[in-house]
């Protein structure tokens, strides 16, 4: 089995089991060395552990001293003199006598010690060689000849090896017991330490990763509205916080495809309700001159007449149903160019006016502050034209009012279309703009319209990057707000009146 199949709970605990272990094993193993070497110090026992500690004995001072006196022999100035004194006097310290010949003659010899008796007894010990310290139990013996400066040093006395045996103090059982308290409370804090990063680190990781795990279980379940809990800003965090942007964008999806799913049923009830309501009078009319019911040129023709409106009728729905079919899958190309709206309805006002008077629709366009936006002229003018249609299907009496008022916002250009007809309920409002959706709950009067105007409207102005929305008219009536974004602005004002 290899270490990534282990868990990651496991991996953490193991890794830090390790980080607190072997600082613990180190810190036990050089208590233990120390404790020992104290323990072995204080024995009566004269063991060789005992020149780790030289203030037991004179052993590392001599040891220094006669190094020191070998280095300054080998130089040739004569600065060396005064230190190499020194060194004599520390030697002297211990009770060792020391002698320097420099030159066939005696330059220094410890006070009251005879020269000769010290070179016999250095000789008598040391032999012919030119380098030698002797140490045998109680006596010291040290003779050295430098070749370069022919400088001789020669140190004999009684000196141990090893201090003389003396039982431990207070002070020394006080500082074992400190170091013994030392050592337990670090090897102490380094397990409570090394528990609570182990424990925040495994919190860390694990509890986030429970949390994606519990998230996703829920998403294969289907349920789509319970929300991650994300309490860190670490790495997991973010992956958390990104598998739930996941969650809710799965979730707009799934109401988008249910919304899309509605709308199809609702179109296909629609088409066949708009559909089988001309064909049932198609039928009905082209019966009744089969049959003879329609028996004179009058009524024939009339009966005719009647049939080719009911085709009209079915020919204009089937269009508007292709073209909403066209808009919705993105189908239709837009052919955007920059458009001052002031100068468009300036222009479609002096065009319109006196056909939409004929048609009994009185349009009032004021724009207090214009600017030049982009879009398709072809199908911005299919949305005027169908929002005008609109407004004169729904008026009150034999005129419909119409205003359309144009006015900036940041960045922005706003368009509000303003009649004075029956309106609708608050209820209505959001519906308006769903394919094949009336008013009018029955369908009864198809000849008022497919329901597909305003849905063609809105895909219209989503394909000039605009928005579209209802509003009640205080007054009475309807407001269709359009906005869409602007390229350029100019100021003006200006009030035309049809």
């Amino acid at each position: 089995m290899r270490l990534r199949d282990f868990s990651v709970r496991t991996r953490l605990m193991a890794a830090n089991f390790l980080m607190v272990f072997i600082p613990v094993c180190v810190l036990a193993v050089l208590g233990a060395g120390i404790l020992t070497g104290i323990k072995f110090t204080s024995s009566t026992e004269q063991s060789e552990l005992a020149m780790l500690w030289p203030e037991k004995g004179p052993a590392l001072s001599v040891q220094l001293a006669v190094s020191s006196l070998r280095v300054k022999a080998a130089r040739k100035d004569e600065h060396k003199w005064k230190d190499m004194l020194e060194d004599c006097e520390r030697l002297e310290a211990q009770g060792i006598r020391t002698e320097i010949i420099q030159d066939g003659r005696v330059r220094y010899v410890t006070a009251g010690t005879d020269a000769e008796s010290l070179q016999q007894e250095v000789l008598a010990r040391c032999g012919d060689s030119t380098s030698t310290m002797l140490w045998e139990d109680e006596h010291f013996t040290f003779y050295y000849v430098a070749p370069r400066s022919q400088t001789t040093i020669l140190a004999a006395g009684d000196a141990p090896f090893l201090g003389q045996e003396r039982p431990m103090g207070r002070d020394k059982a006080l500082w074992r017991y400190i170091l013994t308290a030392i050592l337990g409370v670090a090897i102490l804090v380094i397990l409570l330490v090394g528990a609570y990063l182990s424990r925040l680190l495994s919190r860390q990781i694990i509890e986030p990763l429970s949390e994606l795990r519990r998230a996703a279980a829920e998403i294969r379940r289907g349920n789509l509205d319970t929300a991650m809990t994300i309490r860190t800003q670490d790495e997991f965090g973010d992956a958390c916080r990104d598998f739930d942007q996941m969650r809710l964008e799965l979730k707009r999806s799934r109401e988008q495809q249910r919304k899309y799913e509605q709308n199809r049923k609702e179109l296909i009830a629609g088409i066949s309700h708009d559909l089988s309501t001309p064909l049932t009078a198609l039928k009905g009319y082209a019966s009744g001159i089969i049959e003879g019911i329609a028996h004179t040129p009058e009524k024939q023709r009339h009966y005719v007449e009647m049939i080719y409106q009911g085709a009209l009728t079915m020919e204009k729905l089937v269009d508007s149903l292709f073209l909403f079919s066209k808009l919705d899958l993105g189908r239709i190309p837009f052919h955007l160019e920059p458009v001052v709206l002031q100068d468009y309805f300036k222009d479609f006002v002096a065009e319109k006016c006196q056909e939409l008077r004929e048609r009994g629709i009185d349009l009032k366009f004021q724009g207090q502050s214009t600017a030049c936006v982009s879009i398709d002229r072809m199908q911005f003018q299919r949305v005027i034209d169908n929002l005008l249609t609109n407004s004169w299907k729904y008026r009150r009496g034999d005129r419909s009012g119409v205003k359309l008022i144009l006015s900036d916002r940041e960045n922005q250009l706003q368009l509000d279309f303003i009649d004075d007809g029956i309106g609708v309920g608050d209820e209505d409002l959001p519906k308006l703009f769903d394919s094949f959706y009336r008013t009018d709950p029955a369908r009864s009067n198809v000849a008022k319209g497919s329901g597909l105007g305003l849905a063609i409207v809105k895909q219209i102005i989503l394909g000039m990057k605009g928005t579209i929305w209802a509003e009640q008219n205080p007054t009475g009536g309807l407001v269709i707000r359009i906005v869409l974004p602007t390229i350029e602005r100019k100021e003006h004002e200006t009030d035309i009146d049809c």
